[in-house]
């Protein structure tokens, strides 16, 4: 008698062999009425937002599409040749820190991405609630071509552009300037200058009164030390847009203003992560050669002696900011990506996105998006596109380790022969291939990362550790140098996690049922009771805990 497991198989071969698989449950729903098509976005969309906002949107939209297409290739389709939610969250994440350096809540990347939450959540402000609706019902309903996502990017740049404005009107108030006026030049100057305060602080500019701004300002090197060197930027920047040739407005007037801190905002990530690269800078001459990291003794000692004030979070806070390697107990260690890219060293914020260091290993992946234009490739391919690509630190071309190559025929053995690029596993290798610029990937859900104020209100514990705290760890690494503990390699967790879901294939070991399974198919009423079977199966595995694939499943390989 054939076993219960083996029906399952067979009737999943025979639903294989009349259906096309997918990798949500619709793909289970046979052969009933097509959904219908989705109706222009932008003309519903419009009856929501007006025709301002529309304006605004669709004059972005094609400027968008052109930058999301390598990526939108390089991602899994649905059966209509669209995208489901998990990959439009990857994409607008991509799309926002390349072009802006922004880190948009709600989308995140890796395990901050892998969660069932949509994207249209981004819009869910209490201003904002019908737009996110409006998206969120058509992502339940419907897949998104590359129009669509673009249409869905350019929405939030078009609200961010409008909460400028009412920035803007707000450090008018503050300072008794009505938007109307013709100001001087010295006002032009107070405005930009107190909205900027507001900006890199991320204050809620609804709640600023004229004498906090004023003290803030008085005290903006303090609080900032980098401000001289921002106020000049913007400086830049607003001569730039005098010098504009498309420049309609009055120099005094308020949509000059508003011109001059749009192009900040859409510039200022790109240009804040200097300071992003100076942190590595300093980092790597306290490095393990080698290794894209920092022994935490040596990370505290140069907080001490070389007033480097910056070095000293407390481990309790490096650990929830999954920066911390422990691999070795007696001498932890600082990972160098991991610690960059964390929630710790973003700056300018609005109720949108935050301004944090831009991810070096995303320009390493997109580059083996666009070169392979599809979710995934050999472990062969991908190894000679790997030996022939540089980074900041890695130099190319170079001949891989045999111990990294194997790594990569793991993962691909149990992915049916390909590696996909946007799981935990070959992020995992990324950043053995590339310790400096691309972080070790925990798993979503094992780490809250937050900035440290956050931090310190939710759990009462001090974000920094104090000098006696730092001098407990250096001491200890001392004794565990004595005892010549040896360097452990990198960490290797078999754990899988998809970010964005690929399409179900058969497992190589169910060939062998395959042929009896395809003979099974030919009669209408055999696939018929499978299709029952299968309903009544995949009822009882959820309740008795057997595995179904699942966007975003977590397993070990």
């Amino acid at each position: 008698m054939v076993s219960a497991m083996s029906r399952v198989t067979c009737v999943s071969m025979i639903l294989m062999c009349n259906f096309p698989l997918q990798a949500d449950a619709s793909a289970f729903r046979g052969s009933g009425p097509a959904k219908p098509a989705m109706t222009p976005l932008l003309d519903e969309l419009e009856n929501i937002v007006g025709n301002t906002y529309r304006s605004n949107i669709e004059s972005s939209a094609s400027r968008i599409e052109d930058a999301l297409r390598p990526t939108f290739i390089a991602m899994p389709k649905t059966a209509d040749g669209g995208v489901k939610t998990d990959a439009v969250r990857y994409m607008m994440h991509r799309y926002f820190v390349d072009r802006h350096g922004w880190f948009v809540e709600g989308l995140g990347s890796a395990g901050d991405a892998a969660n069932n939450s949509l994207p249209s959540g981004i819009f869910k402000d209490g201003d904002n609630d019908d737009v996110s609706e409006f998206f969120e019902v058509r992502f339940q309903e419907h897949s998104f071509n590359l129009h669509q996502v673009a249409v869905f990017a350019a929405t939030l740049e078009s609200f961010v552009h409008n909460e400028t404005v009412d920035r803007l009107n707000a450090a008018y108030d503050l300072l008794y300037i009505p938007t109307k006026t013709q100001m001087t030049p010295r006002q032009v100057q107070d405005v930009i200058e107190s909205y900027m305060v507001m900006y890199v602080l991320g204050s809620n500019y609804s709640e600023v009164t004229p004498s906090w701004l004023g003290n803030l300002r008085r005290r903006i090197t303090d609080v900032y030390p980098t401000w001289a060197a921002t106020k000049k930027w913007v400086e830049e920047v607003q001569r730039e847009v005098e010098n504009s040739h498309d420049l309609k407005a009055p120099l005094e007037s308020f949509n000059f203003s508003v011109k001059v801190l749009e192009e900040v905002g859409d510039r200022y990530g790109r240009w804040q992560n200097s300071e992003c690269v100076d942190l590595k800078t300093s980092l790597l001459k306290l490095e393990t050669p080698g290794t894209g990291r920092v022994p935490l003794d040596t990370f505290y000692k140069s907080a001490l002696e070389d007033g480097n004030w910056q070095f000293s979070e407390s481990i309790r806070y490096l650990r929830e900011l999954g920066a911390i390697d422990e691999s070795d107990p007696g001498r932890p260690s600082i990972v160098i990506p991991n610690y960059i890219n964390a929630p710790s060293q973003c700056v300018a914020s609005s109720k949108y996105y935050s301004v944090c260091c831009i991810d070096e290993c995303e320009d390493l992946v997109s580059h083996l998006e666009t070169r392979i234009a599809a979710p995934e490739a050999s472990p062969q391919r991908i190894v000679d596109l790997v030996s022939e690509l540089s980074s900041p630190t890695v130099p190319a071309p170079r001949t891989l380790p045999a111990s990294l190559i194997q790594r990569l025929e793991e993962i691909a053995s149990h992915h049916h022969g390909t590696v996909p690029f946007h799981g935990r596993l070959f992020a995992q290798w990324m950043h053995h291939a590339y310790p400096r610029e691309c972080s070790y990937p925990h798993m979503s859900g094992t780490l809250t990362p937050l900035p440290p104020l956050q931090w310190q209100k939710q759990t009462g514990l001090n974000a920094a550790a104090d000098e006696a705290e730092m001098k407990v760890h250096i001491d200890a690494a001392k004794k565990a140098r004595t005892a010549d503990v040896q360097q452990p390699a990198f960490p290797w967790s078999g754990e899988e996690e998809l970010f964005v879901a690929r399409s179900a294939r058969p497992h190589a070991r169910t060939f062998g049922l395959w042929a009896f399974c395809k003979g099974l198919a030919g009669s209408g009423a055999i696939v018929s009771v499978a299709i029952t079977i299968f309903r009544m199966q995949s009822s009882t595995s959820k309740s008795s805990g057997l595995p179904f694939v699942r966007k975003n499943e977590k397993y070990f390989v």
